[in-house]
């Protein structure tokens, strides 16, 4: 298992389409656009150090003895970028205030450009990688872009998170048009997540920061979450005896390998609430959804949303004896997530199960836990962050 930044992670935007977008914004011509070079080196590449933003000053403002291709491939080092850097320096290279004008090498001047046409060009080869340059916001006659992958996923934005529910809460709608919620029942026995997502999903400090402001927390505000959280975890299938069970243990892992790492991982949000029925079963007279909460929820981005199952053995026997029927309507409850464009990691309860035997048991699981959370987030480039 390793965090450092020695593990190579694999670009989703591969190094001919980086090569064919630089070549493209060469060929254009004004690449810094209204900003001197220095300017913006550090608008697009932030991590640059200020030393290094000065030699750019020197050599390319002052003196003009750095060439625009030995700024971006050896100073900036495009190829090494993440792809999170790399879809920056795009958003900000197509920013309307950096670019208002492209120099015309035929009339010897400079003449208006709106960005729709920088975008255009840049689209023609993110496409390759299924990435494209999307309009975020638009201010007067100014739009501005981001870059989003346009594999599949979840579409739509998250509007509200229910979670940490130990019982199921009862919901109104203050304001139906607005999708503003409020619990009338059980209000204490849930969390609603209700600010807006940023476009790398929600951090675990984004979560900390949220909980201190919504329940005026000003003391161990971190250790009080964690505590809150781990309330609502349900494990019910724990061994006899034991004092903890498989809920507690993924909980445990994430976190001990984040503060191990000493890096901001996406939350791990217990005991989400993916669908909603207001009426119970008896009321309804039949099961709308087979499962209406989830174990664990993490959202990478707006598209990229991982739920995680722990499933006992409710899920696939009735009693001791195997069901057919309850797998098959847990096959089907994931098959509809993944439809939707949730990813689904499943575990099996017997995975857990010699954790109570020894503490190098459950040492052994918590490695094993941990490495997956190692595994997961490379799969979605979040080390590289």
């Amino acid at each position: 298992m390793k965090l450092s930044s020695e593990t190579k992670q694999e670009h989703r935007i591969i190094d001919e389409t980086r090569r064919s977008i630089i070549d493209a914004l060469l060929a254009m011509g004004s690449l810094t656009g209204d900003k001197e070079y220095h300017e913006f080196a550090k608008l697009v590449c932030p991590s640059l150090s200020e030393g290094t933003i000065s030699e750019i000053a020197r050599h390319m403002d002052r003196f003009d003895d750095w060439p625009e291709s030995y700024l971006l491939d050896t100073v900036i080092d495009y190829l090494q970028l993440s792809d999170e850097g790399f879809c920056f320096l795009l958003e900000q290279y197509v920013n309307p205030n950096i670019h208002h004008w492209r120099w015309s090498a035929e009339e010897e001047r400079r003449g208006p450009i709106h960005n729709s046409e920088l975008v255009e060009v840049i689209n023609r080869y993110l496409a390759h990688d299924e990435y494209q340059l999307e309009i975020k916001d638009s201010i007067g006659d100014k739009d501005f872009y981001q870059c989003v992958s346009m594999r599949a996923g979840v579409q739509g934005t998250v509007k509200n998170i229910i979670f940490a529910a130990k019982y199921k809460p009862e919901i109104v709608f203050d304001d139906a048009l607005n999708n503003d919620i409020r619990i009338t029942r059980n209000a204490d026995k849930c969390l609603i997540y209700d600010r807006s997502i940023p476009q790398n999903g929600l951090l675990w400090s984004e979560l900390v920061e949220w909980f201190a402001a919504k329940y005026d927390v000003v003391d161990n505000v971190e250790n009080r979450l964690l505590r809150r959280l781990c309330d609502s975890l349900d494990d019910s299938f724990k061994a006899a005896g034991a004092k903890s069970g498989p809920e507690t243990w993924m909980m445990q892992a994430y976190y001990e390998l984040m503060k191990t790492c000493g890096k901001d991982f996406p939350a791990l949000l217990p005991q989400v609430y993916l669908y909603y029925d207001p009426l119970t079963q008896a009321e309804r007279g039949y099961k709308l959804f087979e499962h209406q909460k989830m174990d664990f929820l993490m959202i990478f981005s707006h598209r990229n949303r991982v739920v995680i199952e722990i499933d006992g053995k409710q899920h696939y026997a009735d009693g001791d004896r195997a069901s057919p029927r309850l797998y098959s309507e847990m096959v089907k409850a994931q098959r509809e997530m993944s439809l939707y464009g949730y990813d689904v990691y499943r575990f099996g309860g017997y995975e857990f199960i010699n954790a109570t035997e020894s503490d190098s048991k459950k040492q052994e699981l918590l490695k094993n836990l941990k490495e997956f959370f190692v595994r997961l987030f490379q799969k979605y480039n979040i080390l590289e962050r």
